[in-house]
């Protein structure tokens, strides 16, 4: 679990001693405290049948178990179009597609469900191997799609119901709940569903903690012209995260620099986030590992959708003093930030906030305002597991927007080494006189540090 335990360039004393046995000490800490928050919760996993060829895919399913029996409740959606394209292939059975949308005839039908069967078939066999108890059932009602624009989609249908307290009372007697692509009406009609939908679908109905899409991309692919595409999303070709809002500007006004596959995840992703589930994620399940990595490290190496930019950002308490002061103490030791003794945090506390994923913090910043409008930006830090995702920016556009709030004219800082970052966050060269004057009569020459301000 690497997301924590990524080292700064200049390693410092504090953080050679941080590690033991090689693992990252604030990475164990980390780990408990995901292992007491997500104990009962319910986690849906929509699988895509691509990975079942992959040769460390059994360890993927290995991993699942193990989530299982730490008492986290699995529910699998397996993804079946790899396979029944292979069935329709091998039995010569032509399938027209309509906008990712697979026509599903009389004659396929028989088919689609005998390929989703083999997926199914592969995942009992792999859990039973690696000694959980999975089962297959029909806990979804369908209802057909119907025709669209004068097209007839037969056998494809959408999800019209899901029996919750069936699924429930699955996830109660310690089972594994597998849910095919298939589903049947009132009268006993069967129909081919999207397996995306069906794992949004069952994510919103058992009111989930989170959605996993596992499939063989790395995530969201960044389209460059987004303004909220930060330096190391544009590295990496992928966003780490996305808020609604972000999601909504992308599908609005970047909807053609997507695939349709990547247009459809997003749209779902953002629908399951409105609905309720805390957090959608999407990875590489032929990665080894990479499904605990994102789910016990708060860095993580998917994309994730989340609801509110700043949802992780909250004002700081008093028990968050010492975790603030190990945030600040790389800096400090390179000379970014001067040094804070844990009185001077609590004569301060607030002026800070603080950005916590889950029980970890992993940013923090203070702002303090002046009587005549004029504000104070500082003390802000983010450690080495989120640099480069954009942590830092959502942190400074909350205190922007705070102070814009209260009616500040405008923000100043000082710096000495990271003028850029700030820069890029619309901050520019200032005179001492920026600031006001009890605080010019405190400056220190001999740090020299610059001083930059942004106008509300």
């Amino acid at each position: 679990m690497e997301g924590n335990g990524k080292k700064r360039s200049s390693k410092s004393a504090s953080q050679a001693q941080a590690g033991l046995a090689g693992f990252p000490m604030q990475g164990m800490r980390e780990v408990f405290g995901y292992l007491r928050r997500y104990r009962d919760q319910v986690f849906v996993l929509k699988i895509d049948d691509h990975l079942m060829g992959r040769p460390l895919f059994s360890l993927l399913i290995k991993d699942i178990v193990l989530l299982q029996k730490i008492g986290i409740r699995i529910i699998l959606v397996p993804g079946a179009k790899h396979s029944i394209d292979k069935v329709l292939k091998t039995y010569r059975v032509n399938s027209t597609m309509k906008d990712d949308v697979r026509i599903t005839t009389e004659e396929a039908m028989p088919l689609v469900k005998l390929g989703a069967s083999n997926v199914t078939n592969v995942l009992i066999s792999l859990l039973t191997e690696s000694g959980a108890n999975g089962v297959v059932g029909n806990w979804v009602r369908a209802r057909a799609m119907g025709v669209l624009n004068g097209l007839d989609y037969q056998h494809t249908g959408r999800v019209e119901k899901v029996d919750v307290a069936l699924i429930n009372n699955l996830l109660e007697d310690g089972l594994i709940p597998i849910v095919p692509n298939i589903g049947w009406n009132l009268v006993g009609k069967d129909y081919n569903l999207s397996s995306s939908e069906l794992a949004v679908a069952i994510a919103k109905a058992l009111r989930a903690t989170k959605l996993f899409f596992i499939g063989v991309d790395t995530g969201i692919p960044v389209v460059a012209e987004c303004d909220f595409a930060d330096a190391g999303e544009k590295a990496s070709g992928y966003f780490s995260n996305l808020d609604l809002e972000e999601g909504g500007i992308l599908l609005r006004d970047f909807s053609q620099s997507l695939k349709s596959e990547h247009r459809e995840l997003v749209s779902l992703a953002m629908d399951a986030c409105a609905a309720g589930v805390d957090r959608v994620h999407f990875i590489d399940g032929s990665l080894d590992g990479i499904l605990l990595q994102e789910i016990f490290s708060s860095a993580g190496h998917g994309t994730m959708v989340y609801a509110n930019q700043y949802d992780k950002i909250r004002s700081a308490k008093p028990t968050d003093i010492s975790e603030i002061l190990r945030l600040m103490q790389p800096y400090v030791e390179d000379g970014i930030l001067i040094q804070r003794s844990a009185e001077t945090l609590a004569a301060e506390l607030e002026n800070f906030v603080v950005f916590k994923v889950d029980a970890t913090l992993h940013g923090c910043a203070a702002l303090k305002i002046y009587p005549d409008k004029v504000a104070e930006l500082y003390a802000v830090v983010v450690d080495a597991g989120f640099t480069g995702q954009g942590t830092g920016r959502k942190i400074v556009s909350y205190l922007l927007d705070k102070a814009r709030k209260a009616g500040v004219k405008s923000v100043y800082l000082l710096t000495t080494q990271t003028s850029d970052f700030f820069m890029r966050n619309g901050f520019r060269e200032a005179p001492l006189t920026a600031m006001p004057p009890e605080r010019q009569s405190t400056y220190n020459p001999d740090r020299n540090s610059r001083v930059l301000a942004v106008t509300l």
